[in-house]
């Protein structure tokens, strides 16, 4: 009997272990990935195929945290730490290749001359991005240098504790859309300056921002508004504005009870405004000023948040006023400042309907006869009310019995309104 012939045993291969898939992805989609990674892992991924090897020099969004950057940086204290830290991301810059579109940085070492080298490269590579987050100590500030003036592909730009002074003959970053400043010193001129000479802003943050005098923002294409500080008094010409934040807090006591005469004027001016927060000291200053420009109507106002001194009958009246043309509002958030003033005769008497808010949040919350008086109005003018939120630390339903017996009582327009303790 013949003996039968072995055959030889196929070899079942799989493509997707035997075949590098990834490595194979197009270059511009290999990039896209390592944007989305801390450059330390994108180095990292250069280990996976020869392929990948020096495609992350060439990614075009750079993301540097000095936390994540090398984690054996929080062992080393002092220069030691900073220098490593700066020679990885000179190394890093020196060997990239092609544009950089985007640079991110975040770090608490001081190193006024290696982000000198850096803003340089970056200058150099039609940068559009720049997003310098810095946390040094003592109160150090960085001192832009003029590199960054001219990189003119500029179209977002974030600096925080940075020194900015605009060099002669500066000409304005025209394609800047979004400008942020958290604890830069910058003059109200050069301020000024910056924001009228990029035409195309649509959106400004000014923050622990202070300047001694008037200040003035022209931007006929912003959009969003935010300034937290202390500012005398501002003027605005926005037309398409559409959300306004303004914190602003008496830091100077000679100039506590000064009135915002301009930023009274510039409320009658904002017809687009959907969104507005007034919050520290900044309906004080307005009551204080001349009588407040509203217009007669604010149609596309939607949500309003306010920190309104509920003792004083001046910022209620303001309060009110404000309430009676936003015509369309939504939404509503207040929260309660308590002065010593003690004059309790209340505004909210007039018979008004809201008929469009639906929702109402006070924050800090105390039962006192001025803020009872104005929930018992909005509970009575809200037709379309879904909840009354009372928020108070420590404060709730079984805590104060007496108070929400007391709400209980007070009539309601909207049969589907609920009064929530938070």
């Amino acid at each position: 009997m013949p003996m039968a012939c072995s055959q030889p045993k196929k070899r079942i291969t799989n493509s997707a272990t035997d075949q590098d898939i990834i490595s194979t992805l197009p270059g511009e989609i290999k990039e896209k990935i390592l944007t989305k990674l801390p450059i330390k892992d994108a180095v990292r991924m250069s280990i996976l195929s020869t392929k990948w090897r020096y495609t992350w020099a060439s990614i075009p969004e750079i993301l540097v945290k000095d936390d994540e950057l090398v984690s054996s940086l929080s062992t080393i204290d002092g220069a030691g730490a900073s220098s490593r830290f700066t020679k990885i991301v000179d190394l890093l810059l020196f060997i990239h290749e092609g544009p950089i579109l985007e640079f991110n940085l975040s770090t608490k070492y001081q190193s006024p001359e290696a982000f000198d080298r850096w803003i340089f490269k970056l200058s150099r590579n039609g940068i559009t991005k720049l997003i310098f987050k810095l946390n040094m100590p003592s109160g150090a500030k960085y001192k832009t240098p003029s590199n960054f003036f001219v990189c003119n592909a500029l179209n977002h730009v974030d600096l925080s504790k940075c020194v900015i002074k605009l060099p002669h003959g500066f000409k304005g970053f025209k394609l800047l859309r979004f400008l942020k400043l958290d604890e830069c010193t910058i003059t109200a001129v050069d301020t000024e300056k910056l924001i009228t000479s990029s035409p195309q802003l649509e959106t400004l943050m000014l923050l622990n921002f202070k300047v001694e005098h008037n200040f003035r923002i022209y931007a006929m294409r912003l959009k969003c508004l935010i300034i937290g500080g202390e500012i005398l008094d501002l003027q605005m010409n926005t037309p398409r504005l559409i959300s306004a934040c303004l914190a602003l807090y008496n830091t100077m006591p000679s100039r506590a009870r000064v009135g915002c005469h301009d930023l009274c004027q510039s409320f009658g001016g904002l017809l687009q405004i959907q969104m507005i927060g007034l919050f520290g000291v900044c309906i004080q200053r307005l009551v204080d000023g001349p009588p407040v420009e509203l217009p007669k109507a604010f149609h596309y106002l939607k949500l309003v948040h306010l920190t309104v001194d509920f003792a004083n009958q001046k910022e209620c009246a303001f309060v009110f006023l404000l309430l009676q043309v936003a015509t369309n509002l939504q939404n509503l958030k207040l929260v309660v400042r308590m002065s010593e003033n003690t004059n309790n005769s209340s505004v909210w008497v007039k018979d008004i309907v809201f008929k469009h808010l639906e929702t109402v949040e006070i924050q800090r919350f105390k039962a006192s006869e001025p803020v009872l008086a104005f929930v018992k109005f909005i509970l009575g003018s809200t037709p379309m009310l879904r909840t009354l939120t009372l928020s108070e630390n420590g404060s709730s339903k079984e805590q104060n019995p007496l108070v929400f017996k007391q709400l209980l009582k007070f009539q309601r327009a909207s049969a589907k309104a609920e009064i929530i303790f938070a």
